[in-house]
C-alpha cells in the first residue's frame, strides 16, 4: 500500500462528513432499509483477472472465479437528491489455483469468505416520473475472519490475509424504481477497491520443493439487485407551544 493511496483513501469519510453536516437541516426524512444480491464477475479490465508468477519454470496461477456479496441494507434520504447508505454484506469469494510444468497441470479450487459494512453517500437524478438514476462512492470496513489452506499430493497453499480488518473504497452506479406502496426496486454495477492487497498465497509445488507466492488485491466487480421497503417520510416533530395558566391560585 503506497502513502498516497492511504490519504486518498482516508479523504472519503472526510468528504462525507462535510457533506452530510452541511445538508442535514434539509432532509427529506426517508428512512428505509432493504437488501441486495450482488453477483461478483471477474474482469481483466478492472484488474480482477489471472495472476500469473513463474518460478524456475513452474507457472503458479490464481484466478477469480465468479462469487457472490448479499445482504442488508439500510438508507437514509435527507434531500431528493442526497442519501446516505449503510448496512452489513457477506461476501464469498471463489479462486482457482493452477500449477503448470513442462506439460503437466494441475489445479484446484479454494474460497475467501468475508464481511463488509459499507458507508456511502448517493447523489440521484430523476429521469422520469419514477425513475431514477445514481452515483455513489464511500468507504467499507471489511472483516476476514481466517486464513485459507488447500493441498492434494502435488501442491500445499496457504493464503494469510493481510489483517483481520481491511478498507476498501466503494463506487457504484445504477437506476431505481420507485413505486408509490411495492418499495423500490434497484440495478446497478458496483466496484470494490481495497487500499492494500488483502491476501497473501504462498504455494509450494511439493516434487520439485519449488515456492511461490502472489498477493491477491481482493477488488471485485458486481452485479447489484436491490429492494428497498416502501417507508413513509418521518414526520418532523412539532413543539407545543406553552399556555399561560388561566386558572385563579384563590378559588379554593
Amino acid at each position: 500500500m503506497t502513502v498516497k493511496k492511504y490519504k486518498i483513501g482516508l479523504l472519503y469519510p472526510a468528504i462525507l462528513f462535510v457533506v452530510f453536516t452541511s445538508v442535514g437541516f434539509s432532509q427529506e426524512n426517508i428512512f428505509t432499509a432493504g437488501f441486495q444480491y450482488k453477483p461478483i464477475l471477474p474482469s481483466a479490465f478492472f484488474g480482477t483477472g489471472t495472476k500469473t508468477v513463474s518460478q524456475k519454470g513452474i507457472d503458479f496461477s490464481i484466478e477469480q472465479d465468479q462469487g457472490v456479496c448479499l445482504g442488508m441494507i439500510v438508507r437514509r434520504g435527507f434531500t431528493k437528491r442526497l442519501s446516505f447508505e449503510t448496512g452489513i454484506n457477506y461476501t464469498k469469494r471463489l479462486y482457482q489455483l493452477t500449477l503448470n510444468d513442462t506439460g503437466f497441470t494441475n489445479s484446484s479450487d479454494f474460497k475467501i469468505i468475508g464481511y463488509e459494512i459499507p458507508l456511502q453517500g448517493l447523489i440521484f437524478l430523476q429521469l422520469a416520473k419514477h425513475l431514477f438514476m445514481n452515483a455513489s462512492a464511500g468507504v467499507s470496513v471489511d472483516m476476514y475472519p481466517t486464513n485459507i489452506k488447500s493441498y492434494n499430493d502435488y501442491f500445499f497453499h496457504f493464503s494469510k490475509r493481510h489483517s483481520l480488518f481491511q478498507f476498501s473504497s466503494l463506487f457504484n452506479t445504477g437506476c431505481e424504481y420507485r413505486t408509490k406502496k411495492s418499495g423500490y426496486f434497484y440495478l446497478g454495477a458496483s466496484y470494490h477497491l481495497p487500499f492494500s492487497y488483502f491476501y497473501n498465497s504462498s504455494i509450494q509445488y511439493i516434487p520439485d520443493k519449488v515456492i511461490s507466492s502472489i498477493k491477491l488485491s481482493g477488488n471485485y466487480l458486481s452485479l447489484d439487485l436491490r429492494y428497498y421497503f416502501h417507508e413513509e417520510p418521518i414526520k418532523p416533530r412539532v413543539k407545543k407551544k406553552k399556555t399561560a395558566s388561566t386558572r385563579n391560585p384563590y378559588s379554593d
